[in-house]
């Protein structure tokens, strides 16, 4: 077990059977995607920071790092008062599982931006 599926298995239901769900999700994106525990929550990287997953007391936040920079189609993104990072919050296993196909979505738009930005650095 590493450091992020021990902090998912510390979490009480329903966070921990969210967290799970989203942490696969992430993960099915591919090998290359890499998590830890950072800032005391579960980090997800694929050419830098992708997403968090933030354990709320009504739920789970999603949060994207470039949040800011994605479409909006989905409209499930919530900027709030931040500046880049956008979130998503899930209340329940069943509210994450109907929005399944949108999430995937926007993990993949967001992996795509930072395989962009990063190869974008590279060049400079």
């Amino acid at each position: 077990m590493n450091a992020v599926q021990g902090f998912i298995a510390d979490q009480r239901n329903p966070q921990k059977e969210i967290m799970n769900v989203l942490r696969t999700w992430v993960l099915d994106m591919g090998p290359h995607v890499q998590e830890k525990v950072s800032y005391k929550i579960p980090f997800f990287y694929f050419y830098g920071p992708l997403c968090y997953l933030n354990p709320k007391p009504d739920g789970v936040d999603l949060g994207l790092v470039q949040g800011k920079s994605l479409s909006k189609e989905q409209e499930l993104l919530q900027m709030k008062e931040r500046k880049t990072v956008a979130t998503i919050r899930f209340h329940n296993l069943a509210e994450a599982a109907a929005h399944e196909e949108q999430v995937r979505q926007i993990l993949n738009e967001a992996a795509i931006l930072n395989q962009y930005l990063h190869r974008k650095k590279i060049k400079k």
